[in-house]
């Protein structure tokens, strides 16, 4: 869920008046509450500066989508920036020796000199309150020549000058909830845990070099009771990848602020009427890139297709009557092994729907012959039947709707023709009658 900050009382801190901040984009991908939103602030940059602070924040967008997971979920996310100028370039060196910047980030928070972050929490809630409340990890770039940083419950704060990984690896805090892999301090979290009888990562012991690391051999030391799963990943150190553990956390957290489907037809506030003729029901996608996007429509609870975008709906497909019509679409990446995967972020469309006939298929051209299709909607067999002697040889094929021949045969001399369609996947399917290489029949079927 988006974090929307309502502050009551606004403390200007001696800066002017909020109108100076200006939002640009620099990804657009869509709505706000269907992609995760990235926002750059600056601090440290004055009004002269604000092109360097543009600058930086287009090279590290650029580069941040270079390195899995984010490269493959690079179209789930909206980047944008806004201009927040400071009076006085750079960052204090300590928190009690602040400078004029707006933001009042300082180095040496917690007495860790390479940790930097703000002072003045009232002015960055402000900012974007006014300009940008809706956000799912803000980015504050600092004008300082020196490599720091520091990540936490959405916020990352770093020197513009320190490297894209540090930009990935605050990331892993700030969006995945991750705990360092060096000692910094115990807490529960994805990658840290002290509880090695109930493993939170244990599906993934035994592959990726994934196991329990403590943090720390000596007994005396802290660390010693706290674990990680990995003892190189980029979490520990930078210019490494992200282990399968924390790989699997940042797109289960992407998961969490973005939406498998965009956009849906028709409207499913009302139910769709199929009588005369017929309607298609289609999906907008956010596809990974590979696409990993499982799809899966059912009627009644029953799977009729699968890993489509659309499907169309025939008057003659169902039965008469009143029916339900549902679509799910869930991320299957290999990347990612919980449990309850399905259950957070299947995302799933439902239809109530009113159909007219009840044949189970579409006679959609016919010349000479009488054919019976058996059983309809068909199963693991499909029988054909003609109620005349045929001049044979006549043979009957059957295409999935992307013109792919799935099966064919021939008729027998006691004019049937059975199809072995048991390996089929539910779902419609085009069956011609051909006689003399000429089609004089052709239908559209339903499996089961």
């Amino acid at each position: 869920m988006k974090k929307i900050l309502l502050i009551g009382l606004i403390l200007l801190s001696g800066h002017n008046c909020i109108a100076q901040y200006h939002l640009d984009t620099l990804i657009y991908a869509g709505d706000s509450n269907i992609f995760t939103d990235i926002v750059f602030l600056g601090d440290g940059f004055t009004e002269g500066e604000m092109d360097s602070f543009v600058a930086y924040a287009k090279d590290h967008t650029n580069q941040f989508f270079d390195k899995v997971p984010w490269k493959h979920y690079q179209n789930m996310f909206n980047v944008f920036y806004i201009k927040t100028p400071s009076n006085e370039s750079g960052a204090g060196e300590k928190p009690d020796a602040p400078i004029d910047n707006i933001f009042g980030t300082c180095f040496g928070t917690s007495g860790v000199d390479r940790l930097c972050w703000p002072t003045k929490w009232s002015k960055v809630y402000e900012v974007l309150n006014e300009t940008k409340p809706e956000y799912d990890m803000v980015v504050i770039l600092v004008n300082k020549d020196k490599y720091g940083g520091g990540g936490s419950s959405k916020f990352i704060c770093y020197s513009a000058t320190s490297s894209i990984e540090t930009l990935r690896h605050e990331a892993g805090h700030a969006i995945g909830n991750l705990a360092d892999e060096y000692w910094y301090n115990g807490r529960e979290r994805p990658n840290q845990t002290q509880d090695i009888e109930n493993l939170k990562w244990s599906k993934w012991v035994g592959e990726e070099n994934i196991g329990t690391f403590r943090y720390s051999d000596d007994p005396n030391e802290e660390g010693y009771s706290w674990y990680r799963p990995h003892q190189n990943c980029l979490m520990r150190y930078l210019n490494r990848e992200y282990c399968a553990v924390c790989r699997e956390a940042l797109i289960e957290s992407i998961h969490n602020t973005s939406k498998n489907i965009i956009s849906y037809s028709p409207n499913s506030d009302q139910e769709q009427e199929i009588n005369d003729s017929p309607v298609t029901f289609s999906l907008n996608l956010l596809k990974p890139n590979p696409n990993t996007l499982r799809i899966i429509w059912t009627m009644d609870g029953s799977r009729f297709a699968d890993n489509v975008d659309h499907i169309t709906l025939q008057p003659s497909m169902f039965e008469k009557g009143s029916h339900t019509l549902s679509v799910s679409v869930e991320d299957t990446t290999l990347y990612v092994r919980t449990e309850n995967h399905t259950s957070l972020h299947a995302s799933v469309v439902k239809w109530d729907i009113n159909i007219g006939t009840s044949s189970g298929l579409e006679i959609i051209t016919d010349a000479s012959a009488d054919f019976t299709i058996e059983n309809l909607p068909f199963d693991d067999e499909l029988t054909i039947r003609s109620s005349r002697q045929l001049q044979l040889p006549v043979k009957a094929e059957l295409t999935d709707m992307s013109g792919r021949k799935v099966a064919s045969g021939t008729f027998d001399t006691s004019n049937y023709c059975r199809l072995n369609t048991s390996q089929l996947p539910a779902g419609v399917y085009l069956l011609q009658i051909i006689q003399n290489n000429y089609p004089i029949y052709t239908y559209k079927l339903l499996k089961r």
